[in-house]
């Protein structure tokens, strides 16, 4: 869990801000849904999420280049409901606080599924985002859309999850922020559901649902880059010149070694 005080920050109130830390190893997960190993989510911030005192889900979260990553590992949910346990993570992109979703409010819904070879082979996610617009007056009513590069896959935990060996239900994301638009505060909010109790638990912990809909943004938290790294560009563009620059030095190398090769021989054959 990141410091309340950092980078400049003096007091940070964690009932309404998680604070996002910025990685490098991240383009090593796994998209399997759970903790695969070791280290796969040790560079992510850590928040964990509590229910009358008693932890429910860990929220890990953390940004790398071009994606913000989550993942939400619910231990107090340890029965399989295939199609009916889910995450709901949302993000308000302006952070102007509305009681109304409009169009700059993101939530993004994962659905517990049992991955078999094909689902893995075909890249099949049971995902879809909501964006809200300014016609809707409900949640209920907004369209669910397919976002390409949106990576949400909800299974069962297993012997490698770092906070239970009891299976359970964990959610991974990886958001593009080309989508939401770079910022370093967020609106924030994230809900599980967990079928089998018929009951939904959510950060803010504070928010008290009347049905399973997702609470306007004014109710939402904040999701802040406290060393504003969320608004770097990627770095992808260097990388990819050092690349190509290695590329051109291997060929140039490649064809004046065979042009070398080729005279010694010609020589040899004079000879």
């Amino acid at each position: 869990m990141l410091s309340d005080q950092i980078y400049g920050i003096e007091e940070i109130n964690n009932e309404k801000n998680i604070l996002i830390a910025k990685s490098t190893s991240l383009k090593e997960i796994n998209f399997d849904g759970k903790w695969t190993f070791y280290t796969e989510w040790k560079q992510t911030s850590w928040n964990p999420i509590r229910s009358d005192e008693n932890v429910v889900f860990h929220l890990r979260t953390a940004h790398q280049g071009n994606f913000i990553y989550v993942l939400i590992d619910v231990i107090s949910d340890t029965t399989a409901n295939i199609g009916a346990d889910k995450a709901t993570l949302c993000i308000d992109s302006k952070n102007n606080k509305n009681d109304f979703f409009d169009n700059d409010d993101y939530c993004f819904i994962v659905q517990l599924e049992e991955r078999n070879f094909i689902d893995i082979l075909l890249n099949q996610q049971d995902n879809f985002m909501i964006q809200g617009d300014l016609q809707s007056k409900s949640f209920e009513e907004l369209e669910k859309i397919k976002v390409k590069e949106f990576v949400g896959i909800g299974t069962m935990s297993d012997k490698e999850d770092r906070y239970s060996k009891i299976p359970h239900a964990s959610y991974e994301f990886k958001i593009p922020i080309e989508l939401l638009g770079r910022s370093d505060n967020y609106g924030f909010y994230v809900n599980v559901f967990d079928a089998s109790s018929d009951v939904v638990y959510s950060w803010p912990e504070d928010i008290k649902l009347e049905s399973f809909n997702v609470p306007i943004p004014s109710l939402w938290g904040n999701l802040i880059s406290p060393d504003k790294s969320l608004l770097e560009k990627s770095e992808n563009k260097s990388v990819d010149f050092f690349v190509i620059l290695l590329v051109i030095v291997l060929g140039i190398s490649t064809v004046i070694f065979f042009i070398i090769f080729k005279r010694k021989k010609s020589s040899k054959a004079i000879k």
